[in-house]
């Protein structure tokens, strides 16, 4: 216990980088694809809650706590769990590094084969100066919804939101044919950013766990 308390910085450096290793090998094995609901959002933020109150808790354990100290400890929650709230009848498809045409092809395929009906709209997202856009595509129900953000490069790094789109098995069909259709991608290449601060941070804690 006292090697914990004595290292609690760079046992947390080590901890960030095995996290950022993991994250890269998952979504190497997702290919890149991967999709978010409000089951996905509540789930990490339970997690997040847990780890931060076990946090705080180990770090105060010679304090007493209180109903105040809890309410304290929990109060960084209340904004994603707001934002879970509000973002309820959202899925999201979140992509990394894609062709921006091949996915909109691949979900248009999909509303064809399904035989939804529906119009597309392009425009620049004002949020940004250049090479980024927003697609649109609108369907008879007016809250019904597509929004595509992607950015005019060879590959993109893209957001796919479905907002009160009630047939969740049509996104599943949308993540897997993605996933199938992807060319081959190279894991160090694909993950070279998250893998470099993985290093770094690993070094860095076992130098100061080493003592230098």
């Amino acid at each position: 216990m006292d090697f914990i308390d004595q290292n609690i910085f760079p046992l947390f450096l080590l901890f960030i980088g095995v996290l950022l290793i993991f994250d890269a090998i998952t979504s190497f094995q997702q290919k890149g694809v991967s999709r978010v609901s409000t089951g996905n959002r509540f789930q990490g933020i339970i997690m997040t809650g847990f780890f931060t109150v076990g946090l705080l808790i180990y770090t105060t354990t010679n304090q007493n706590w209180d109903i105040n100290s809890l309410y304290f400890a929990l109060f960084p929650l209340l904004v994603p769990l707001i934002m879970m709230f509000t973002q309820r009848k959202k899925d999201e498809i979140h992509i990394k590094k894609y062709e921006p045409q091949s996915v909109m092809a691949v979900l248009e395929r999909n509303l064809d084969d399904k035989r939804y009906s529906y119009n597309n709209d392009v425009k620049a997202d004002e949020d940004y100066i250049s090479h980024n856009y927003i697609t649109m595509y609108y369907f008879d129900d007016p809250y019904q919804t597509i929004k595509i953000k992607w950015k005019d490069l060879e590959t993109s790094g893209m957001e796919v939101e479905f907002k009160s789109f009630p047939d969740k098995d049509f996104i599943k069909e949308v993540v897997i044919d993605l996933r199938e259709e992807r060319p081959p991608i190279n894991f160090f290449k694909f993950n070279k950013i998250s893998l470099s601060i993985a290093a770094i941070v690993i070094f860095v804690g076992t130098m100061q766990l080493l003592g230098f």
